[in-house]
This record gives C-alpha cells, sequence and structure tokens, in this order.
C-alpha cells in the first residue's frame, strides 16, 4: 500500500496538514482554468502550471 505524503505548514500559528495528491489537484485544476481563461490555445502548459502552483502553493500557506 502506497503511504501519502503530508506537508506540515505552520501558518498563523495553526499546522496546516494536506496531502501531496490533494495539492496536486489543486494545481491540476487551477492550471486547467488559466488555460480555459486563455482561450483553450495550446503551447502555453509549462506557464499555465507554474503559475497555478505558484498561485495555489500561496493561497495554502505552502513554503516549500
Amino acid at each position: 500500500m502506497a503511504t501519502r505524503k503530508t506537508t506540515h505548514e505552520k501558518t498563523q500559528g495553526h499546522t496546516l496538514n494536506i496531502s501531496d495528491a490533494k495539492v496536486y489537484e489543486a494545481i491540476r485544476a487551477r492550471a486547467y482554468e488559466l488555460y480555459c481563461k486563455r482561450g483553450y490555445a495550446n503551447g502555453n502548459d509549462m506557464k499555465d502550471w507554474l503559475e497555478a502552483e505558484k498561485q495555489v502553493k500561496r493561497e495554502m500557506g505552502i513554503t516549500r
């Protein structure tokens, strides 16, 4: 059985337990939203992914 990694980040005195799978899914969904907002134009998948990753991690308070 595979184990899930969990991120333990402290935010304003609270510890967050965020699984890698949840972070990945949030980034994937956000990257797709960015793709849709650009009118479904291909060729910017890496740019969309990196921007989504930055946004999601900032929103979740992840500093790694």
